[in-house]
């Protein structure tokens, strides 16, 4: 599965939002340009998912970059969030809407607001940020049906943390199995490694060594399952 890109522009807010954010956890890739030449080239070499530009600190090159994109056949798909500096005129809000671009956000610049704007574009659900704690063991089945002890620490619809001494590169296709509680049948589920908290290189120092996973076309009994385990969480309520 290719890589899941953002190009965006080297803002500390704007890389606080996104790094904190369900992007983070489901195994983005954040791409950071300084002016709008790399902008548009980072666009042209990488085929992000989703290409975010800041006026305050490009000025006019966030617009020619975003006019370049949609004239561009082969990149005009990219959605395009140009981000506007404090107490922007309406005359600069509609330059942006005529020089192509997907979505307008006002500084200052609102985590809610931007996240909205962002999956918006990108048909993504809100939902997938909420992750819910839980201790449940389970086995990784590798691609030559060798089992490694594991355990579920969070997980929401779309995935699961799991702690494990074993790790896998990014897009490894596993088989997690784990038998739900009050029940004697063991469960499998397909899934892909999103990322990875690597001992040596901590993405998220509050969960331990482990791998980000999402379901893969998961079947009618993995989904029931899994909301099954959501629904008997405290915090689910």
């Amino acid at each position: 599965m290719p890589a899941k890109k953002i190009v965006l522009s080297n803002d500390a807010a704007l890389l606080t939002i996104l790094e904190d954010s369900f992007f983070q956890r489901e195994g983005f890739e954040l791409v950071l340009v300084q002016d709008g030449q790399t902008g548009f080239q980072a666009v042209e070499a990488e085929a992000p998912t989703l290409a975010v530009f800041d006026l305050a600190l490009l000025g006019d090159q966030a617009l020619e970059c975003c006019q370049e994109i949609k004239r561009d056949p082969l990149l005009v798909a990219t959605p395009v969030l140009l981000l506007l500096p404090v107490k922007a005129p309406e005359e600069l809000a509609d330059a942006c809407w005529h020089a192509g671009c997907d979505a307008v956000v006002h500084r200052p610049l609102a985590s809610e607001r931007f996240l909205d704007a962002a999956c918006g574009l990108l048909g993504i659900s809100r939902r997938l940020e909420r992750r819910l704690p839980v201790s449940l063991p389970l086995a990784i089945l590798d691609s030559k049906q060798k089992k490694h002890p594991a355990r579920c620490v969070n997980l929401n619809s779309g995935g699961m943390f799991i702690a494990t001494e074993t790790l896998f590169p990014v897009d490894t296709a596993l088989i997690l199995e784990w038998t739900q509680p009050g029940s004697d049948l063991p469960l499998q589920a397909a899934v892909r490694v999103a990322w990875v908290n690597h001992p040596e290189w901590l993405k998220k120092h509050a969960l331990p060594c482990g791998l980000g996973v999402q379901f893969t076309n998961p079947g009618q009994a993995v989904v029931a399952a899994v909301q099954e385990l959501i629904d008997s969480l405290p915090a689910a309520g």
